[in-house]
């Protein structure tokens, strides 16, 4: 188009030149129309070119429109995802202050009971000792623990006087006991001029009264006392008895007759968790009774005396798995004489292991990630007991109740302050104290006799979680085989 306005405008020039020589000064109309086609062609380009330009203006403009658009959709999500995520920090603090809350009543409750038990046994410490300080003609004028603190007090510095004062008259000669023999015809003696003899007290934990009157240790015999030297023991010991009743003799330095022992001391029965064991042996020199004590010796070389096993029978738990149990047995006569503490080691002293049965169960357990147990929890009161499910996963636990009052217990993360702990004297209860510092009392199913469902399997299986979720986060390497 721009040869052609090129060309048409070149004619008209030649056109208009050679009319000016000819000497012609007309101009011709057919010439003034294309000129002025030729100024609306410019004047249409000038305005084609004035609206690119507006065109290019209004793209760049529609650009920017389209990324301020796209920062303000941004901020919207934004402000979107931080609404959501604040309504759910509000709704987790509820959920939070709502378990804290019963966290509080069930500790209430708890400590409620806790007073009521400690004044019940006030007024057993109280309805004990006033009787006794009546006896001294002590009466304390408030019943309260000061008062009887310091009754206590004063008779036990009237005591220490009488003793003070019994001591000095045994330092004068007229007092001094003669030596007792075993014949009263070597030492003939007046009722008025026998001394008064009054033995050492010797302190004894736990005193029990025979039928006869007699005072004995609150022990036991061992099983497989053999019988006839049991009764031929006790003739004798009732023969020397009454022989020193009737010569009025008795002399506690005897060093000639041997001390009670025990012989042949071992353990029967397998030592596996869940299983008893029993202390037994053969009674000499005159053994009548025994203390027993089990003690758990610990990896590291120390040893704890096991709270309240002083039976002859014990019962091996999942704290005693991959430890020493050993039997301390202290052997005594009708005279209260001590003999030498006899020791046998559980298992053939090796360490206490589990049945394969449950390493079986426990080893299951691990490989698949996760199992549950059904059980009781206690919610605060005595013998209230709810039925629950504990659900033991990878990295957390949880105790759910079941039935009517169903509900969630607690579900945490494992932590290490995470504490499974067996309880003294209930073969079939266990406490978790979990991260918040609070313990759970849960109880395994009495009805069930599947070994899987026994409390110290369960035991075994949730400390296992607990130490390896706890290893993977320190990032210590993952042990290929169990602690047992």
């Amino acid at each position: 188009m721009a040869k052609d306005d090129f060309r048409l405008r070149g004619n008209l020039s030649n056109t208009f030149s050679a009319l000016t020589v000819n000497g012609r000064h007309q101009v011709n109309p057919k010439i003034m129309e294309e000129e002025d086609v030729l100024q609306q062609i410019e004047d249409q380009e000038q305005e084609i070119m004035q609206l690119r330009r507006h065109l290019a203006e209004y793209a760049v403009k529609e650009a920017e429109i389209q990324d301020e658009k796209r920062v303000l959709e941004r901020r919207i999500s934004l402000m979107h995802k931080a609404y959501d995520q604040e309504h759910e920090d509000i709704i987790e603090a509820a959920l939070k202050a709502r378990a804290y809350r019963q966290e509080i009543i069930e500790e209430n409750i708890r400590v409620g009971y806790a007073l009521q038990a400690a004044r019940e046994e006030r007024s057993i410490f109280i309805s004990s000792l006033v009787p006794l300080l009546s006896d001294q003609a002590l009466r304390p004028a408030d019943l309260d623990a000061y008062s009887i603190v310091s009754n206590l007090r004063i008779l036990f510095k009237h005591s220490k006087e009488r003793l003070n004062v019994a001591e000095e008259r045994l330092k004068n000669s007229q007092y001094q006991p003669l030596v007792l023999h075993s014949r009263r015809k070597e030492l003939p003696l007046n009722d008025s001029s026998r001394p008064e003899w009054t033995p050492s007290p010797e302190p004894v934990h736990m005193v029990e009264r025979r039928e006869n009157g007699e005072d004995v240790i609150n022990s036991h015999y061992l099983p497989s006392i053999i019988e006839e030297e049991q009764e031929q023991e006790h003739s004798s010991s009732h023969q020397e008895a009454d022989d020193s009743e009737e010569d009025g003799e008795y002399d506690e330095t005897d060093t000639n007759k041997p001390l009670p022992t025990i012989e042949g001391l071992q353990i029967l029965g397998e030592p596996f968790p869940g299983n008893e064991i029993q202390a037994s042996g053969y009674s000499r020199n005159g053994t009548t009774h025994c203390g027993f004590e089990w003690v758990r010796h610990l990896q590291d070389g120390s040893f704890v005396y096991i709270e309240g096993a002083k039976q002859p029978m014990y019962t091996i738990t999942a704290d005693d798995v991959d430890n020493y149990i050993s039997v301390e047995v202290q052997p005594l006569d009708d005279r209260q004489r001590k003999g030498q503490v006899v020791r046998c080691f559980a298992n053939d002293n090796k360490k206490i292991t589990c049945h394969p049965d449950m390493i079986h169960e426990i080893e299951n357990m691990l490989r698949l990630g996760h199992s549950s147990f059904k059980l009781f929890v206690w919610k605060g009161s005595p013998e209230t007991w709810e039925a629950a499910v504990l659900e033991i996963k990878k990295s957390r636990y949880s105790i759910k109740l079941i039935g009517p009052n169903n509900g969630v217990v607690v579900d945490s993360k494992y932590t290490p302050q995470i504490d499974i702990s067996l309880l003294a004297e209930t073969p079939l209860e266990f406490a978790i104290r979990g991260p918040d510092n609070v313990e759970r009392y849960l109880h395994a199913d009495y009805n069930s006799t599947d070994i899987r469902c026994s409390r110290d399997t369960i035991v075994l299986a949730m400390r296992l979680f607990v130490k390896r979720a706890v290893d993977k986060k320190l990032g210590k390497k993952k042990r290929r085989v169990l602690f047992f």
